[in-house]
């Protein structure tokens, strides 16, 4: 008789045991719920480029080849000679960049400040820009607002064409709570180092987040605010190399990770 209620008090002690160790588990599996979906998780960046300006093809595209990396460029649709004193590409450069992997986008017809425009005026830019790839065979589901203004009603009317836009916001994107029409990005400007850009590329590697960079003008020397020097690029496209992250466009973010409704 004592052996046997030995025996079940022994039971009894282990399967409260088991029962206790299941719990801790699963209060642990709770409260670290995302660190362990993001343990196993690297980050990604994507470069992109506004303007559509020669030398993202004649630069940009040919060091970024060398790695095998493609990025999204942002297009003035409607502008005919020089932007800013620098000439743009053209429609069959465009075309070459997207059968080689890279992603076109709008950034509206003439560089107008979306914020200013009636909704008739947003709407034509919105949609003809699009239009106008489109009848050049590009593929567009993406736009960069023009000096990257936008409110609720700019935000509302591009969901009506795109399925992501960039505006003016600084930060990184957490591809856990995924907001594709408000994508956060870094623009790189001539204040900032490569050294600094690529502790942007660094961090967010470590912490699984989408950083999205965000070039202007690529050139042999940097001589304005929005510059940035081939030099400088060629040990940033090396710093992403070495840092082992994801390189995507933003389509192909997108389409991973949901589109936002």
């Amino acid at each position: 008789m004592r052996k046997k209620k030995l025996k079940t008090k022994f039971y009894i002690i282990y399967f409260v045991g088991i029962f206790s160790l299941l719990c801790i588990v699963a209060v642990y599996l709770v409260i670290n719920k995302n660190n362990i979906e993001n343990s196993d998780k690297r980050g990604m960046v994507t470069l992109s480029f506004d303007d559509g300006i020669l030398t993202h093809y004649t630069l940009a595209y040919p060091q970024m080849k060398e790695y095998g990396y493609n990025g999204t460029i942002y297009i003035l649709t409607n502008w005919s000679g020089l932007f800013e004193g620098r000439q743009l590409i053209n429609f069959e450069q465009a075309k070459e960049l997207q059968d080689n992997g890279w992603e076109i986008g709008s950034h509206g017809l003439s560089h107008k400040s979306f914020i200013l425009l009636s909704n008739v005026e947003l709407d034509y830019e919105l949609s003809k820009s699009k239009e106008i790839l489109e009848k050049h065979d590009l593929v567009v589901h993406s736009i960069s607002f023009p000096f990257g203004y936008f409110n609720e009603k700019v935000i509302e009317q591009t969901k009506r064409y795109y399925d992501s836009s960039r505006p003016l916001l600084n930060g990184y994107n957490d591809l856990n709570k995924l907001e594709s029409f408000n994508l956060k990005s870094k623009w790189v400007k001539l204040e900032n180092k490569p050294k600094e850009i690529c502790s942007w590329v660094r961090y967010a590697n470590n912490k699984g987040l989408w950083l999205i960079l965000d070039f202007h003008y690529i050139g042999e020397k940097e001589e304005r605010p929005w510059d940035e020097s081939i030099g400088d690029f060629k040990y940033i496209l090396q710093c992403i190399n070495d840092s082992g992250i994801e390189v995507k466009t933003i389509s192909e973010v997108i389409n991973k990770y949901g589109k936002e409704n």
